[in-house]
């Protein structure tokens, strides 16, 4: 897997000198829920800095093409100050020198996609480019989890705000799913094919949104406010007695989302770190 890195220099310019960085200026009352905004946006890291006595800056990358993201962020915290900032390259690449694999079970790991793959075990190598997290996050581990759990083998699949593709790759890799995909990232369809290739896996087809599908499962990775939002979609596009797996929650929003999906009956949930993701099967 290490050698496909090379491949695709399509996505991000390998002449460039400097990232962009995304400075966001919090008070302390609103920084860890920002915080956890940006993680389940899919940022790779957060550096927290001291800005002010009242406030901090967080800062991350949001790859190529911000903007999409902090407008997301700039509705939901609308006192949020946000600049750009370049720096270099050389500073800015060093966390791939000092990641780990991701465990999602006792035989599943996530595996950022330059470093070898742990002995026994099923890897999902994971190649994150500057736009998306590794897999890393309580969220994409509860999801997939879950998914391994309760997705049947050789079904079709929807994975909604798919990111890398992570989640699509292991019911495809592990389960023989075929998959359906969408994200709003405007590079994410190549990442997705990208991270496609180094695991070997096929069956797993882009698509503009949800609607008009049909599906045995949706997994569904991305924050509270938007699972409500299309939940109504995402129930339509749920064959009955399929799953849909929640994900991007903190605990004390569940049962928030949850009301909202009202043809389905909860049977499992999982939590980590203050994270919960569930399982609903529609009646």
């Amino acid at each position: 897997a290490t050698d496909s890195v090379a491949t695709f220099a399509g996505l991000i310019s390998s002449s460039a000198s400097t990232w962009e960085m995304i400075d966001f200026i919090v008070d302390h009352s609103e920084a860890e829920l920002l915080s956890d905004a940006l993680w389940s946006l899919g940022v790779v890291a957060i550096e927290e800095r001291e800005y002010s006595d009242a406030s901090l800056v967080l800062r991350t990358s949001m790859g190529n093409d911000p903007q999409h993201a902090v407008d997301i962020i700039a509705e939901r915290f609308p006192t949020v100050r946000v600049s750009h900032v370049e720096i270099s390259k050389a500073i800015a690449d060093t966390w791939r020198q000092h990641v780990s694999p991701t465990w999602v079970n006792n035989d599943v790991a996530l595996v950022p996609a330059w470093i070898p793959a742990p002995e026994s075990c099923t890897p999902i190598f994971i190649e994150p480019f500057d736009t998306f997290g590794l897999g890393n996050h309580p969220t994409t581990v509860l999801a997939l989890r879950l998914a391994l759990k309760h997705v049947p083998p050789q079904c079709t699949v929807f994975d909604l705000g798919c990111g890398t593709g992570v989640l699509a790759i292991g019911v495809a890799k592990l389960l023989n799913c075929k998959a359906h995909v969408t994200d709003i990232a405007p590079n994410s369809q190549q990442i997705v094919q990208h991270n496609c290739d180094i695991n070997s896996v096929d069956g797993i087809t882009w698509s503009e949104n949800i609607a008009g599908t049909h599906n045995h499962a949706v997994l569904a990775n991305i924050l509270a406010p938007v699972l409500i939002e299309l939940s109504d979609s995402i129930q339509k596009a749920l064959a009955i007695d399929g799953v849909v797996i929640l994900s991007g929650m903190r605990t004390e929003q569940v049962d928030g989302v949850v009301k909202h999906f009202t043809t389905c009956t909860q049977i499992d949930a999982d939590t980590l770190e203050g994270w919960t993701a569930v399982v609903l099967k529609k009646n």
